[in-house]
């Protein structure tokens, strides 16, 4: 028995299809955490699709919290319920492909002392995605490494290992992205392992919760960039100089973005973080 944990967001056939690829590979529990604020409308919709399901849980939550605080709060609450080894994290937009329980859990160290983070590649946009890098001072997330950047892995599907699930996993500063870069520097800094699988993968549609270019999303990214600086730096001198050097890029990406989109949203996003 290896449990899942996916954040409901309002579009409940897009987590039934998550949820169905999870049970058909053998994951179980899956615990469907509801961020939903919706008044429990949506996650209704999702108990009528799952009922008589006893494999499924649905935990039920008025507020949006975010992903990171959602995912600390599923964590728990499979903690609570009885459940401890391994947890696959599972955006509720992406689809496990079968086999990816057994390669995963085949990946896991041998010593159970030492916490793990696998995740497969990602199918998305018709590439195959893996190792990702972050340029701290540049707040550039390329494919390939650049000078000063790290190897992080998407929070997009990660299995977690680890001594005690009730602990919080990811930074609850961040609401919504960035919180995967965070986790895999800190992680490494403490001296657990990354396992990037490259045979293995998971289909993933891509911001289908939050939806390209509108203002939550916009508004979300540009402010989990403006907190890594304050993680990565020392002090608040060099959150600063960080920050600073970072805008240029955030600048062109808002513009870039403004002109595919052929929306001022990207540009308001970025000033109304900076002015905070």
């Amino acid at each position: 028995m290896t449990a899942a944990i996916t954040i409901h967001f309002r579009k409940p056939e897009l987590t039934a299809r998550c949820i169905d690829s999870l049970l058909a590979d053998g994951w179980t529990p899956v615990l469907v955490w509801d961020n939903s604020a919706d008044e429990g409308r949506s996650l209704q919709a999702l108990a009528a699709r799952c009922a008589g399901e006893p494999r499924v849980q649905l935990v039920g939550n008025p507020v949006n919290i975010g992903f990171g605080k959602g995912m600390n709060a599923a964590l728990a609450e499979l903690s609570r319920r009885g459940y401890a080894g391994p947890v696959l994290l599972v955006n509720n937009d992406a689809e496990v492909l079968p086999g990816m329980r057994e390669a995963m859990l085949a990946a896991l160290p041998c010593d159970d002392a030492v916490p793990a983070l696998v995740a497969p590649r990602i199918l998305q946009d018709g590439r195959a995605h893996g190792w990702l890098y972050y340029q701290p001072w540049l707040a550039l997330v390329t494919e390939r490494p650049l000078p000063g950047s790290f190897a992080y892995l998407s929070g997009c599907c990660l299995l977690v290992a680890r001594p005690d699930n009730a602990q919080p996993l990811f930074d609850g500063d961040f609401f919504m992205y960035g919180e995967d870069v965070e986790l895999s520097w800190r992680w490494r800094r403490s001296g657990g392992r990354l396992v990037l699988l490259d045979r293995v993968h998971v289909r993933h549609e891509g911001s289908a919760s939050s939806g390209q270019a509108s203002e939550g999303y916009e508004r979300y990214l540009v402010r989990s960039h403006w907190c890594l600086a304050g993680k990565f730096a020392g002090n608040r001198f060099t959150t600063l100089l960080m920050r600073a050097s970072r805008l240029p890029a955030l600048f062109l990406r808002a513009c870039v973005r403004a002109l595919r989109y052929r929306s001022c949203v990207p540009l308001k996003s970025l000033g109304e973080v900076c002015k905070r």
